[in-house]
């Protein structure tokens, strides 16, 4: 039996009687045929052209062979000039044979051998060549070392080509020849190989006989290679720096400057200051360095401190940089170099290049541009050295009144001050279009770049120099620098409402930069000095509407809590530096849809220039943002529309108040800023009477305040000045550094992070607090987000401190060299805490081997100031704004200067505007002629400013008056009828603001009740 296993054989059935060869495959097969005898025919056509190549390739290369070794036996055999230039025309054809398809069949040894008979012909002086024969000649020996270039054979035949070009050039050259591209494939040579000095060298002086003969683009962009001119001697090349000094500064130049990329402009600088050498700098080296430094708008940095400090290296390093646009400076392109290009171009910031170009620039006006390219462009080539450079020049006598004058006279100053005259804030773009076509286009730069000049040095003057020197004759005088402020203004409200045509000015970024920080440096000098009018500040005819704002304003807010969230979820996996103050999305700027550029200028204002608007207007501003960020706040929880608000409750003795407040709170952080339900107990251990219905809040608050913040109480925080003003206790900081009783002092520094909390909260709850605050602590809250030093004082903030140790500082600068030696000062401070002497080092770790004379008694000056103002407050300040900050947003601080902060703080009216608080009651069973009424405004008028303010803290629990007036108040203040029982005192309830008087109709019991209730203290036992 056979086993059945699945697979059988089936037989195909035809059952449509078709036929399995159609015509359609009978003509595809007969196509597939024709094609591949057609394919054949190809192959024979090809092999036969093939064989026609080859044979002439053989044949050739037998003649080649053949005329190769003619030419060597004609070696010295010239019987006249006829064949002295039939051997140079074969060399000529070898040559272009030897590099005909890269076959690169000229040898070292033919070279030398052209080079030996060219040699032995020059010293003979027989016969010449001509300029055909020459131009060929080169031509072929360019192709050559063009094949060489990019070859990987032996890098000899270079050096021979060398020889042999230079001594065409120096024998046989008698006219104007050019020699396309030579340069370029010499540098490639260079660039591309290992090549021994002596040959490197050759190359070298090959170029710079040819120079410009090739082209200016290639010398240019030869001598841009990094490095290049490293295996030279300078001395002895002086005639390198004159051909650079004579074919640089070309009709062209600029163009060809401006194509080079960032890092070729750098390496460019760089060997032509290295060829220069220790060389005197004349006109025309500033000419060259001038035309460079023209072209440069960025900033470079040594890549080895650069990834120190942690950076990336990607994130900064551009080599190829549009030198033509205009850059902001926030965002300014930053070049990572090595610390030898660094060291290199530090002779820019020498004394002798900055005092000679001084002296040629003021001595020759037509060399004045040179110097506006190289002075604007070193203030921000290397930012670390601009300090070098702003210091002679401010030391070099009239040199500030040479580029005011230089400013002065130009006709875009005079513009601006017409338009000054007519009472215009700022020029439209049509003003300054119409402007521009009057004015040529290179003057229109150099006015830009004479102005951005000007104000980097005068910026750092008025931070170096104190309020007595800062407008001495040397300098501007305090009438110039009025009438250069009016200028001023005019050009920042300029440059922001015309943010968007950066093409009217150059380098916009920077200018625009520059001038708003200059002219808020100005303002603070002002706000000390005040010699101008306080209506100086106010536009004109700009007109800031704050309620057409405040809807861009809270878009802008709202826009920015929504990047904090999206911040907070990227790195919620990343541990933040204590440090970091600032929001990690600051430089993110929200996007208005609907928001015109005008509005969006005038934002701008009141983030940069905020004193244009009035602070009334500004107060408005923060009290809508902290509205906002209250109803986000409350509206956070997706279920709080079925719960009650959150409220931090806590229980408050009164005998260890600022411990409970800390002890409950300290560890909320922005959680501080929902409603507070306190309970506070007396002395004896009992609860008083009141419900905190905000009441109690704002007496807590007050309360935890005064016994913070007090100089001479418990924990000794702050002290203060001799006005008794407030500042953080700088023995915290000096018992930290020398670790004297350090977790005391990292305790103290914790209070410090919940006063800011507590100073924010009383903020957020418009609650007014009876403290004085230094302005150069102030200065430290408002300035936080104006740049890397936003936080650091100058020395005229030490007269609010010290004004005897400030007083005795400017002793200092008239002294004589004798009178300094006797005073024996060193850069140290001497300290005593706790009963020890210590040292503390103003330049580490020599300063007490450095004495203080004529030529550093300025920094010792500035170190001492330095030391009393920032260092020793630095860590207590950050702990302070660590708190603050984490209630109420650093950018809302910033609108508001010192003075005005503490009008914030405590309210701006030393007495009670009586009109205005009578017109903002509200009567609850009184009407306003009743006779109580009448006799409670009479009293209230014959009362003296203190007791007006306790009445107000009775009713408020704030002992101040509104910050904006009683209108602002909310709840108004009410006055309510508590019956006619005249033996009962006044009570309040200080969460509604109300006083319940009773009906008294006497003026002398409506006086006695007023003052006993407002006089006992008796907290919330009178509610």
């Amino acid at each position: 039996m056979i086993n059945f296993t699945g697979n059988t054989k089936k037989r195909v059935v035809n059952l449509g009687n078709k036929k399995s060869n159609d015509t359609t495959n009978y003509l595809e097969k007969t196509r597939l045929q024709r094609q591949q005898r057609e394919e054949q025919r190809q192959r024979e056509r090809s092999s036969l052209v093939l064989q026609s190549y080859i044979r002439r390739y053989i044949d050739l290369s037998s003649q080649n062979e053949i005329l190769r070794q003619e030419w060597a036996d004609e070696m010295g055999h010239w019987k006249s000039e006829e064949d002295w230039c039939k051997w140079i025309s074969k060399f000529s054809f070898l040559c272009r044979w030897g590099t005909s398809r890269h076959n690169l069949d000229i040898t070292c040894h033919q070279l030398a051998l052209f080079y030996e008979g060219l040699n032995n012909n020059c010293l003979s002086s027989k016969y010449e060549i001509s300029s055909s024969l020459y131009d060929s000649l080169t031509k072929n020996l360019i192709n050559v070392i063009s094949a060489l270039s990019s070859s990987q054979k032996s890098i000899g035949c270079i050096s021979v080509i060398c020889d042999c070009i230079t001594l065409l050039i120096s024998k046989y050259n008698k006219g104007a020849h050019r020699y396309p591209n030579l340069i370029l494939y010499l540098s490639k040579s260079i660039s591309r190989k290992v090549i021994p000095d002596e040959t490197v060298n050759k190359i070298i002086s090959l170029i710079f006989d040819i120079n410009v003969s090739d082209s200016s683009k290639n010398f240019i962009e030869f001598l841009s290679i990094p490095n290049i001119f490293n295996s030279i001697g300078i001395e002895g090349n002086h005639h390198l720096l004159e051909i650079i000094r004579r074919q640089v500064p070309s009709d062209n130049s600029t163009s060809l400057l401006h194509s080079l990329g960032g890092l070729q402009k750098i390496n460019l600088l760089v060997n032509v200051l290295r060829i220069h050498g220790d060389r005197q700098f004349i006109a025309s080296d500033y000419l060259v360095v001038g035309l460079i430094l023209s072209t440069i708008s960025f900033s470079i940095k040594d890549r080895t401190n650069l990834d120190e400090d942690g950076f990336e290296e990607d994130e900064f390093e551009r080599t190829d940089i549009d030198d033509g646009s205009d850059i902001p400076r926030s965002s300014e392109a930053l070049i990572l170099v090595s610390n030898g290009v660094i060291e290199q171009l530090q002779v820019l910031y020498s004394a002798r290049f900055i005092k000679q170009a001084i002296k040629y620039f003021t001595d020759a006006d037509e060399l004045s541009q040179l110097a506006l390219h190289i002075f604007a462009t070193l203030t921000y080539l290397i930012p670390v050295s601009k300090s070098k450079l702003c210091i002679l020049i401010t030391i070099t006598p009239g040199s500030y009144k040479w580029f005011y004058n230089q400013l002065r006279k130009d006709p875009i100053y005079k513009f601006i001050e017409q338009k000054n005259m007519e009472n215009y804030d700022y020029l439209r773009s049509d003003d300054l279009i119409q402007l521009y076509s009057k004015i040529p286009e290179n003057l229109v730069s150099i006015f830009w770049k004479t102005l951005y000049t000007f104000e980097e040095l005068y910026s750092y003057w008025l931070i170096v120099s104190n309020d007595l020197e800062s407008f001495s004759e040397d300098k501007l005088s305090l009438q110039e620098a009025s009438k250069f402020l009016k200028f001023l203004k005019n050009v920042c409200l300029t440059l922001i409402f015309n943010n968007n045509n950066t093409s009217l000015f150059n380098e916009f970024g920077k200018l625009k930069d520059i001038s708003i920080s200059l002219l808020n440096q100005l303002y603070t000098k002002n706000s000390r000095l005040m010699f101008l009018p306080d209506k100086f500040w106010k536009p004109n005819e700009l007109n800031f509407n704050i309620d057409n704002m405040l809807q861009l304003i809270i878009d802008e807010e709202e826009r920015r809590n929504e990047m904090e969230v999206e911040a907070s979820d990227n790195d919620s996996d990343l541990e933040l530096n204590g440090d970091d103050l600032s929001h990690k999305n600051s430089s993110k700027k929200p996007k208005f849809a609907k928001a015109n550029s005008d509005t969006l200028a005038k934002l701008e204002v009141l983030k940069k220039l905020p004193y244009f608007i009035s602070f009334r207007d500004r107060v408005k501003v923060l009290q809508t943002l902290i509205q906002i960020d209250r109803e986000r706040l409350m509206g956070s929880d997706a279920f709080s529309f079925f719960q009650p608000p959150k409220r931090l409750k806590a229980d408050i003795r009164r005998e260890s108040l600022f411990e409970d407040a800390f002890n409950n709170f300290h560890k909320c952080g922005s959680d501080f800023k929902h409603t507070l339900s306190v309970t506070l107990f007396n002395e004896q251990g009992g609860q008083e009477a009141g419900i905190d219905g905000g009441g109690i809040t704002k007496e807590f608050l007050t309360s935890v305040a005064m016994e913070g913040f007090q100089p001479h109480g418990k924990f000794e925080l702050f002290k203060e000045t001799a006005e008794n003003q407030l500042y953080p206790s700088d023995e915290i900081y000096k018992m930290l550094s020398k670790k004297i009783e350090v977790k005391e002092q990292q305790q103290k520094l914790l209070y410090l992070r919940f006063l800011g909390n507590i100073i924010g909260k009383c903020f957020y709850e418009n609650v007014l607090i009876d403290l004085s605050f230094a302005p150069f602590f102030l200065n430290k809250w408002c300035s936080f987000n104006r740049g890397q030093n936003s936080m650091k004082n100058s020395i005229n903030d030490l007269n609010y401190l010290d004004r005897e140790l400030f007083t005795n500082l400017m002793k200092l600068t008239s002294m004589d060299s004798n009178e300094l030696e006797q005073l024996d000062l060193n850069f140290t401070i001497d300290e005593k805490i706790n009963d020890f002497n210590c040292t503390f080092d103003l330049l580490p770790p020599n300063g007490a081997e450095i004495k203080v004379d004529q030529s550093n008694r300025l920094n010792y000056i500035h170190q001492i100031s330095n030391f009393r103002l920032n260092q020793s407050l630095h860590v207590q300040t950050k702990f302070f704004l660590n708190g603050l900050f984490e209630i109420i947003s650093s950018s809302w601080l910033s609108m508001f200067d010192a003075s005005e902060l503490q009008m914030l703080i405590s309210g701006g009216e030393n007495d009670v505007n009586i009109q205005d608080w009578k017109e903002n009651v509200e009567y609850g069973g009184y009407f306003d002629d009743d006779t109580t009424v009448v006799y409670f405004w009479e009293v209230i008028s014959e009362m003296s400013p203190e007791e007006r303010f306790k009445l107000i803290k009775f009713v408020t629990s704030v002992s101040r008056a509104p910050l904006l007036g009683f209108g602002s108040l909310n709840p108004k203040f009410g006055i309510r009828n508590a019956g006619r029982s005249i033996d009962r005192l006044p009570t309040a309830s200080t969460c509604v603001n109300l006083l319940k008087l009773p009906d008294y109709q006497d003026k002398e019991l409506v006086r006695s009740k007023l003052l006993y209730a407002i006089n006992t203290e008796a907290r919330f036992d009178l509610s």
